[in-house]
This record gives structure tokens, C-alpha cells and sequence, in this order.
């Protein structure tokens, strides 16, 4: 029972800090609440959505993360976008 208890709590606060960074409460609720501590810890280390650089699409305009293929509006695939002029490239 104690368990449980502190899965619901450690459940509660991932997913807060999951949707404070944008991403969905309920899956972050359940990775946090399956794994207490190690899950509250990925999601306080998760990236922020809102920091993720943004593209217009080229047919229907709507603003899409560099990292989609597809525009979600009218399906049209996207390219991924050049680095600019300048910037060096990171390779792994």
C-alpha cells in the first residue's frame, strides 16, 4: 500500500514537470509512477518543447518543429532545413 502511495505521488509529480515542459501529463504521469525516482528524474531532465526551432510550412504556412517531416495541416513533406552560412556543422 505505501508503495503505491509513493507511486501516485512521484506519478503526479512527473507529470506536472512533463506538462510544465510541454509534453503530455499522462504519459509522464505513468513513466513516473512505473519507475518513481528514475522517472521523475527523466523528466526533469527532458528538453522543452517551447525551446525547439520552428519552420513555416511552404504550402499552407503553418509553423512546424525542424524536427517534423510532415506538416500536420495539409501533409506536405518537409525538407530539413540547411544550417546557415557560417554556423559550423556537429557531427557525432
Amino acid at each position: 500500500m505505501l508503495y503505491v502511495v509513493i507511486a501516485f505521488f512521484f506519478g503526479l509529480a512527473g507529470g506536472v514537470v512533463g506538462r510544465l515542459k510541454g509534453s503530455s501529463f499522462f504519459l509522464w504521469f505513468l513513466i513516473s509512477a512505473i519507475v518513481p525516482v528514475i522517472g521523475l528524474i527523466a523528466a526533469v531532465l527532458y528538453r522543452y518543447e517551447i525551446d525547439e526551432p520552428e519552420r513555416e510550412c511552404p504550402n499552407c504556412g503553418k509553423v512546424c518543429k525542424v524536427y517534423e517531416a510532415l506538416c500536420t495541416r495539409c501533409g506536405c513533406e518537409l525538407e530539413y532545413p540547411e544550417p546557415p552560412v557560417g554556423q559550423p556543422v556537429h557531427s557525432v
